[in-house]
C-alpha cells in the first residue's frame, strides 16, 4: 500500500467516528430528561452547541477534566492533537448561544435567584428538624427500654373496653334486625332477609352473646323467624307453582275458540334483549333437540341459567355485613346479579321493578332463600307432598272459571257471539259443525248434513253440483253436542294451558335445585343428597294420573262404556230400594269381540278353583251356579277404582261420552307435545300419559265406534225407502241418487273426518271405512238380485230363486266384451258402421243363448218399476264408485310407521317411531283423503273394481231385458198374430203397441234415472233387433194374405216410429230391409224366384219362409207338401235349393 492512500483512509476512518459519534450523541439526546428532541435545533442555539460538544468535546463534560491535558492537545499539530479552529469556533458559538439564552431569559434568571435562597433556607431549617426528631426518638427509644406496669394495666383495659364497645355494637345491630327484617320481607327482598336472619342467628348464638342474657328474647324472636320465613317462603313458592298469584296470569291462557295449539306467553321483554334482538338458545341449554323452534320462556331462562356461573348469592360468613344499615348493603354475589337482572330487569331501568313480575326469577330468588336458610330439603319435600292437593284445588277453580262461563254461554251471549264471528275461520273437521247450520234442511236429505264450510260457500247457480265429500251423517257427527263440545275444550284447553304452566315451574324447581345442590358448601338441614332434592319424575307422577283421571271421567260413560265405571256392581240398596233391578234392554250386555276367552281362562284358572275349593269346604250350597258368574264378577271388581286406589274424583261438566275422544285428541296431544319439551325426560312421560288415550281408543272408543256405525249401516240399508231414488240428491248429481248411498257416503266423510283428527289406531279405522264399503256392496248386490228375481204365478219367489234371464246373459263371459265396446263407443266418437257392426255382434251373441227356445214373460224382469230402480241403482253405484276413488290418498298419504306426521300400522305410540303423534292442522279448504297402507290400498282397489263390475252388470241387464221385451213381444206378435185378414187392419197388432207402449214406459223412466249416454247405451240398436226378428221369425207366421202384409207393414211403421221417438234418430234406415223382405210376399213364387236370382239378399230360410206364406204351408207341419195349397210348391222349393246351391258354389269360387 502506497503512501498516498493513507491520508484517504485516514479521512475515511475519521468521517466513520463522527458518523458514529452523532448517532450515540442522538440517542444520549433522546434519553436525557428536559430537553426535548424535536429535531429542529438551528445552528447557535445553545441545543445544538451542547450537541456539537457532546460529539466533538465529550472530554470537557467529564467530571474529573484536566484543562493541561487539552491545551497540550490544542497545542499539538500531529495527527494525535486536538483542532484549535474547531475548540476555539465551538467556543464562540457557545458563548454567543450562552450570550442569547441570558438576554432572551435574563428575566427567569433574575426570579430564580430569591426562589434558589429560599430553598436553601427551607432546606436548613429541615435538616435541624430532623436532627431535633433523631433526638427525641433517641430519647424515647431509652424510656421505653425502661418497665412500667401501669401501661400493662392500661393495655389490658383497652382491650376490655374495645370487647365491650363491640359487643355493644353487635346488640345494637341486632336490635334493628327485627325492623330491617320485616322491611325486607315487606318489600319482597326474601333473599336478602334469609341472609340477614341467618347472619344474625349466627351472632347472637356465639359463646360471647349466649351470656348476654338481655339478648334472650331476640334470640328467641330470630329462632321463631326463621320458621315463619321457610313459612313464607314456600307459601310464595306454591303462589307461583300452581298460578295463585297475579303476576302469574301472564303464563297461560283461557280457551280460544279458533284454538288449535298453544300460543307462547311471552312478555316484551322476552321477545327482545337488551339490543332489540332476541337471544338465541345457546348450544348447551337443557332443553329438547325440538325446542330450538320455539323459543319459549322457559327456555330462555334456562339458557340464561346454564350460561350464568354457580355461585351461592351470599356469603353468610362475612364479618363486614353489620358495617350496611338494616341489611341494605347485602349484595347478591356477581353471578345471580348479572343472571336477575338480564332476565328480569324492566326495559326502564329507572322504574323499580317487582320481583313477582318475572315468576321464574322470582322461583329461583326463593329457593335461594330456602337454600340460604338451610331448609330447601324440607321446603322441596313440603312440595312434593302437597302437589296432589295443589293440582286438584287447580282443576277445581278450572271447573269452576268454566263452569260459569258456560253458564253464561247457556244464556245465549257467548255462543252466539262465537258462531257469528268464529264460525267461517274454524276448520271443516268433526268438531267444528254448528248444529243450527248443520242440521237445517240444507240439502233436503235426511240425516245428512252439509260440512260449515260449504254452508259458508255461496251456491247461487242452480244446477251446481255440490261436492260429495262436503256431506256429513247428522247422526255420527251430533254423537255429542256442539255446546258439550265447546265446554270441553274450554275446559281441557284452559286446565292443559295451566299445567303447563306449573310444569315449566316445577322444571324450574327441578334446575335450580340441583343447581344448587351441586355447589361445593351446600348444606341441608334434612341431609337429603345433592341430587335427589326434587325428583321431577316422581312429581310429574300426580299430575299424569290427574290427566288420566280427567280423560278416563270425560270419555268413559258408566251406562254404555265396555269397560265398567267406577260402580260397575250394582249394590242391594239399589236392588232393594227399587225392588226389582230392570236392565235397560236397549243396550247390549256384552261383546264377544272383547273376550278373549283362552287368556281369561288361563290366568283366573287357579284362582278359581282355589276360591271354589274354599266355598266348598266352608258352605257347600253357595258354589251351586256361581262357577259361571264368577269370572266375570273377578274382572268386574278388578276395575274398580276404589279398590285400586286411583284417587278422587272431580265434579264433570258433561256427560260422559266415547265421542268425546275425538274433541280431546287436539288439546291432550298439544299438551303433551309440550310437556315433551318442558320435562327433561318429557317424551317418555308424554308416551306414559298418552297410553291413556290409546288405550281407551283401542278398548273402548273402536268398539263403541263399531257398534255405531253398524246400527247407522244397519238403519240406513234396511230402510224402507233406502233404495228409492231422492229427488232431493239432485243437488250431488244430475241425476236422483238413491237414499242409501248418499247416507253412506256422508257416513265415510264423517269417518274421514274422524280418522284426520285421530292420531292413535288409524288403520282401524280405515279397516272401518273399508268393512263399510265392503257391506254396502253387498247390500247393493243383494238389492240387484232383488230387482232381478223371477216371481212366479202368485206373486212369490221360486223355490230355485231363478233370476230374470237379463241378469243370466249379462254374467255370460261371450257378451262382456261387446257390451264394454258398445258402451265405449257412446262415449266416444266412434264411426256409426263400428257401433252397427257391434250391434250385429250382440243379436248374433244372443241369438246363439236363445236358440230354439222363446222368452217367456217370466223370463223378463217383473215390471218396468223394477227396471227403473236397477237405473237409480247403477247411477247410485256409478256415484259412489266415483266418490270413492276421489277419497283415495295418494302415495304420498300412505301410512308409514316412522315419520311423526304419518299413521303407524296398528298404533301411534309404535316403539319404532321417536316421535309423538301429532295431528296436522286441518286447512279450511282441505280435500278430504282416505290414507291406506299398501295392504289396505289394494283391497280399496278391489272393493272399488267390483263396484265397478256390479254398476256395469246393472246396465247390461237393463239393456238386454229391453231387448228380451223387444223379443218376447214380436215372438208373440209373429206366432199369435192374425195376418190373414178379409178387410185392412186400421191399427198394429196388439203385440206392437203392447211393445211400444213398454219401450216408451222404459225410456220415460230411464231418461230420469239413467245420465244421456247410458239411456243411449241402452236403447242403442234396437231398430237392428226388431228387423232381424220381423225376418228370422217370419218362419212362425200361421199363414197370411195382401191384408195381413199391409197389417205388417203398419207394425213395421209403428216400431219404426217408436224407434225414432225414443233414439231422436229421423234418419234411421231401419226396417227398410224388412220391408222389402215382406214385399217379396205380393210377389207370385216364380218372380220371387226371379228375384232371387238376380239378386240374393236373404238366406234359404227366409225365402223358404216366404215361399211357405205364399203357397199356404202350415209352419207346424212337418211335411208341408200334402197341405200345401200350391201344388208347384216342391217345383218351387226345389228351384229354391238350386238356386242357394248355385249361389253357394259362386262364393266358394
Amino acid at each position: 500500500m502506497s503512501n498516498d492512500d493513507m491520508p484517504d483512509e485516514y479521512e475515511e476512518q475519521r468521517r466513520r467516528e463522527i458518523e458514529v459519534q452523532k448517532a450515540r450523541q442522538k440517542k444520549i439526546r433522546e434519553k436525557v430528561p428536559g430537553r426535548r428532541a424535536t429535531g429542529k435545533a438551528k445552528a447557535g442555539d445553545i441545543d445544538a452547541v451542547l450537541d456539537e460538544i457532546k460529539d466533538e468535546w465529550t472530554i470537557v463534560t467529564n467530571p474529573d477534566f484536566n484543562p493541561v491535558d487539552l491545551a497540550l492537545q490544542l497545542l499539538d499539530d500531529s495527527s494525535l492533537g486536538k483542532d484549535m479552529d474547531s475548540f476555539r469556533r465551538t467556543k464562540d458559538m457557545l458563548s454567543r448561544a450562552m450570550k442569547g439564552s441570558v438576554d432572551k431569559h435574563y428575566q427567569a434568571f433574575n426570579a430564580a435567584l430569591p426562589h434558589h435562597s429560599s430553598l436553601l433556607t427551607h432546606l436548613d431549617a429541615t435538616q435541624s428538624q430532623i436532627k431535633d426528631a433523631r433526638n427525641s426518638l433517641q430519647e424515647a427509644k431509652e424510656t421505653l427500654g425502661s418497665k412500667r406496669a401501669d401501661l400493662v394495666q392500661l393495655w389490658a383495659r383497652n382491650q376490655t373496653v374495645e370487647e365491650m364497645m363491640r359487643i355493644l355494637d353487635q346488640i345494637e345491630h341486632l336490635k334493628s334486625v327485627p325492623d330491617a327484617l320485616e322491611s325486607l320481607i315487606l318489600e319482597k327482598r326474601l333473599l336478602q332477609a334469609a341472609a340477614l336472619l341467618i347472619r344474625s342467628l349466627k351472632l347472637i348464638n356465639k359463646a360471647d352473646m349466649l351470656e348476654v342474657g338481655a339478648v334472650s328474647d331476640l334470640r328467641s324472636y330470630l329462632v321463631g323467624q326463621e320458621t315463619t320465613l321457610r313459612d313464607i317462603l314456600v307459601d310464595e313458592l306454591h303462589s307461583h307453582l300452581y298460578l295463585k298469584s297475579f303476576w302469574c296470569e301472564s303464563r297461560w291462557a283461557v280457551y280460544n275458540p279458533s284454538q288449535q295449539t298453544f300460543t307462547i306467553q311471552e312478555t316484551f321483554e322476552d321477545r327482545e334483549g337488551p339490543d332489540g334482538q332476541g337471544r338465541p338458545l345457546s348450544i348447551s341449554s337443557p332443553i329438547s333437540p325440538n325446542a330450538p323452534s320455539r323459543t319459549t320462556r322457559l327456555a330462555r331462562y334456562l339458557n340464561d341459567l346454564a350460561l350464568r356461573p354457580n355461585d351461592p348469592p351470599f356469603d353468610v360468613n362475612d364479618s363486614n355485613y353489620r358495617h350496611s344499615l338494616s341489611g341494605i348493603g347485602l349484595h347478591a354475589s356477581t353471578s345471580l346479579a348479572n343472571g336477575l337482572s338480564t332476565f328480569a330487569s324492566s326495559s326502564n331501568a329507572s322504574q323499580p321493578r317487582n320481583p313477582e313480575a318475572d315468576s321464574f326469577a322470582y322461583i329461583e330468588m326463593l329457593l335461594e332463600s330456602l337454600a340460604t336458610l338451610g331448609k330447601l330439603g324440607t321446603a322441596l319435600d313440603i312440595v312434593a307432598q302437597k302437589l296432589s292437593g295443589e293440582i286438584y284445588t287447580l282443576i277445581e277453580a278450572t271447573i269452576e272459571e268454566v263452569s260459569e262461563r258456560a253458564e253464561y254461554g247457556r244464556r245465549g251471549s257467548m255462543i252466539g257471539m262465537m258462531d257469528s264471528s268464529s264460525t267461517a275461520g274454524r276448520p271443516t273437521d268433526l268438531t267444528m259443525l254448528s248444529t243450527p247450520a248443520v242440521t237445517s234442511n240444507a240439502l233436503g236429505i235426511a240425516g245428512v248434513a252439509v260440512a260449515a264450510a260449504m254452508q259458508a260457500s255461496p251456491m247461487n247457480a242452480r244446477r251446481t253440483i255440490m261436492d260429495a265429500t262436503n256431506l256429513r251423517l247428522t247422526a255420527l257427527e251430533s254423537s255429542t253436542k256442539v255446546l258439550d263440545q265447546e265446554i270441553l275444550k274450554d275446559f281441557f284447553w284452559t286446565l292443559y294451558s295451566k299445567l303447563i304452566a306449573v310444569s315449566e315451574g316445577l322444571r324450574v324447581v327441578y334446575e335450580v335445585a340441583n343447581r344448587i345442590g351441586s355447589r361445593r358448601d351446600y348444606k341441608d338441614s334434612s341431609g337429603t343428597k345433592p341430587g335427589a332434592l326434587f325428583p321431577l319424575e316422581e312429581v310429574w307422577a300426580p299430575i299424569q294420573a290427574e290427566v288420566r283421571t280427567l280423560l278416563s271421567d270425560y270419555i268413559t260413560d258408566e251406562e254404555q262404556g265396555a269397560i265398567s265405571g267406577r260402580n260397575p256392581i250394582s249394590s242391594i240398596n239399589e236392588v232393594l230400594r227399587e225392588g226389582r233391578f230392570n236392565r235397560d234392554k236397549g243396550k247390549p250386555i256384552f261383546r264377544f269381540a272383547d273376550t278373549d276367552t283362552k287368556f281369561a281362562t288361563k290366568a283366573l284358572r287357579q284362582h278359581e278353583e282355589e276360591l271354589t275349593r274354599v266355598l266348598k269346604d266352608t258352605v257347600p250350597g253357595l258354589v251351586q251356579g256361581s262357577e259361571n258368574a264368577l269370572q266375570a264378577t273377578l274382572a268386574a271388581v278388578g276395575t274398580d277404582d276404589r279398590l285400586m286406589g286411583t284417587g278422587q274424583h272431580h265434579r264433570t261438566l258433561v256427560h260422559p261420552n266415547a265421542f268425546h275422544v275425538s274433541v280431546l285428541f287436539q288439546p291432550t296431544l298439544a299438551f303433551l307435545d309440550r310437556i315433551s319439551d318442558v320435562l327433561p325426560a318429557g317424551l317418555e312421560a308424554a308416551r306414559a300419559s298418552s297410553a291413556v288415550l290409546d288405550e281407551f281408543v283401542l278398548k273402548v272408543y273402536l268398539p263403541q265406534l263399531e257398534d255405531k256405525v253398524s246400527a247407522l249401516f244397519h238403519q240406513t240399508v234396511t230402510s224402507p225407502d233406502a233404495f228409492e231414488p231422492d229427488p232431493a240428491s239432485c243437488a250431488l248429481s244430475p241425476k236422483p241418487l238413491v237414499k242409501a248411498s248418499v247416507q253412506l257416503m256422508a257416513l265415510i266423510n264423517s269417518l274421514c273426518v274422524m280418522l284426520r283428527t285421530t292420531p292413535f289406531h288409524r288403520e282401524n279405522y280405515s279397516r272401518l271405512i273399508l268393512t263399510v264399503i265392503g257391506k254396502f256392496y253387498q247390500r247393493c248386490s243383494d238389492r240387484f238380485y232383488d230387482l232381478v228375481a223371477v216371481k212366479g204365478e202368485d206373486g212369490s219367489l221360486d223355490d230355485d230363486s231363478r233370476i230374470a234371464l237379463a241378469a243370466q246373459w249379462a254374467q255370460k263371459a261371450e257378451l262382456g266384451p261387446c257390451l264394454s265396446e258398445l258402451l265405449k263407443a257412446l262415449s266416444g266418437d266412434t264411426a256409426a258402421a263400428t257401433k252397427q257392426h257391434l250391434c250385429r255382434q250382440e243379436t248374433h251373441l244372443e241369438n246363439s243363448l236363445l236358440g230354439e227356445g222363446a222368452v217367456s214373460k217370466h223370463d223378463l224382469i217383473a215390471s218396468i218399476r223394477n227396471v227403473s230402480a236397477l237405473a237409480s241403482l247403477y247411477h247410485s253405484v256409478i256415484w259412489f264408485a266415483t266418490q270413492l276413488e276421489s277419497l283415495k290418498g295418494s302415495s304420498n298419504d300412505a301410512i308409514s310407521a316412522t315419520s311423526p306426521l304419518r299413521l303407524e300400522p296398528s298404533s301411534a305410540l309404535s316403539p319404532t317411531s321417536p316421535y309423538l303423534p301429532i295431528i296436522a292442522p286441518v286447512q279450511p279448504n282441505e280435500q278430504l283423503s282416505l290414507p291406506l297402507s299398501s295392504a289396505m290400498a289394494l283391497r280399496f282397489q278391489a272393493l272399488h273394481m267390483t263396484y265397478v263390475q256390479l254398476a256395469e252388470l246393472v246396465l247390461y241387464t237393463i239393456r238386454i231385458d229391453v231387448r228380451c221385451r223387444v223379443i218376447h213381444h214380436l215372438d208373440l206378435a209373429l206366432r199369435h198374430g192374425i195376418y190373414r185378414i178379409e178387410r185392412e187392419a186400421a191399427e198394429p197388432d196388439p203385440h206392437i203397441i203392447d211393445l211400444n207402449t213398454e219401450l216408451g214406459n222404459s225410456e220415460a223412466s230411464l231418461t230420469s234415472t239413467l245420465p244421456e249416454v247410458q239411456r243411449k247405451f241402452v236403447f242403442e240398436g234396437m231398430g237392428h233387433l226388431m228387423q232381424h226378428l220381423l225376418i228370422s221369425n217370419a218362419r212362425y207366421i200361421l199363414s197370411a194374405n195382401n191384408l195381413g202384409i199391409k197389417k205388417m207393414m203398419r207394425n213395421m211403421l209403428a216400431l219404426q216410429q217408436n224407434i225414432k221417438t225414443i233414439t231422436d234418430d229421423n234418419h234411421s234406415p231401419e226396417f227398410d230391409r224388412a220391408k222389402r223382405y215382406y214385399s217379396l210376399f205380393l210377389l207370385s213364387p216364380p218372380d220371387m224366384l226371379d228375384t232371387v236370382r238376380q239378386k240374393q239378399e236373404f238366406t234359404f230360410d227366409e225365402y223358404k219362409a216366404i215361399l211357405d206364406l205364399q203357397c199356404g204351408v202350415h209352419p207346424n207341419q212337418i211335411s208341408g207338401a200334402a197341405q200345401a195349397a200350391d201344388r208347384n210348391y216342391n217345383m218351387y222349393l226345389i228351384e229354391l235349393h238350386g238356386l242357394e246351391l248355385e249361389n253357394s258354389a259362386e262364393g266358394n269360387s
